[in-house]
């Protein structure tokens, strides 16, 4: 008996000793069918800085207006459009898109501000030439 105690002192202290504690039998993976999923939110993407001061702009000046250009131009004004919730109008944002461009390049904001109509002068007065997206 005295020697039992002693081998089971010496695995402990070795750090092999077996355990005394009973532990409960790890429950097995439950499996989960489609319907007890919930659906997956993704986080939503924050929008692109230069997209998010071309709003802000947009709606502090209302003489200021916007030319965006490159080939994602059009899905870019929908979103300012849509972002802006009714507080821009629609005329005041341009897309021109140029499918002779490569996908990969990002859409120019041009800022401008339309000239008085009674004036009869020259076009458009840029104010920013560009915004990478």
């Amino acid at each position: 008996m005295v020697r039992r105690a002693a081998s089971l002192l010496v695995l402990a202290v070795l750090g092999c000793a077996p355990s005394t504690t009973t532990q409960a039998p790890s429950e097995p993976p439950t499996v989960r069918t489609d319907t007890d999923t919930e659906p997956v939110r993704a986080q939503p993407r924050r929008p692109p800085p230069a997209f998010v001061q071309a709003l802000a702009e947009l709606e502090r000046n209302p003489n200021l207006c916007l030319r965006l250009v490159g080939p994602r131009a059009e899905p870019v004004r929908k979103a300012l459009l849509r972002a802006s919730r009714g507080r821009i109008d629609e005329a005041r944002i341009v897309a021109e898109t140029e499918p002779v461009e490569p996908v990969a390049r990002s859409v120019e904001y041009r800022f401008f501000v339309q000239p008085p109509a009674e004036s009869g002068g020259v076009g458009l007065h840029t104010i920013h030439a560009y915004m990478p997206q």
